[in-house]
């Protein structure tokens, strides 16, 4: 069986008080959600598989990455308001400067 993996700093108390904050002080229209997504070469590779008794699962897999792309979306209730998509890894000044041009703006 797989093991649930849960934050050791989750306050479910912490939590509700920050829900309850979030829907009091701010309407649906004014949040805005983002992410960040990357794809490479071995983005579809399974990290699980099957094999005999006393055998390991192997799989044949690329292990050169080549080209990483990042997607960083911007979404509100009125759809997609910004997308920026980069060659490579988002860094903490790329993400910024994504939010403080595409989103604030």
């Amino acid at each position: 069986m797989k093991l649930h993996r849960a934050a050791q700093e989750r306050n479910k108390l912490l939590r509700s008080i920050f829900i309850a904050k979030v829907g009091r002080d701010y309407r649906p229209e004014q949040l805005i959600f983002m992410d960040e997504a990357s794809k490479d070469n071995r983005t579809l590779s399974r990290g699980y598989g099957y094999s005999f008794k006393n055998t390991f699962a192997t799989k044949k897999t690329v292990f050169v990455r080549r080209t990483r792309y990042t997607i960083l979306p911007a979404l509100s209730l009125q759809g997609i308001i910004a997308v920026d998509i980069m060659e490579g890894s988002c860094t903490k000044d790329k993400f910024k400067e994504f939010v403080i041009s595409n989103v604030i703006c």
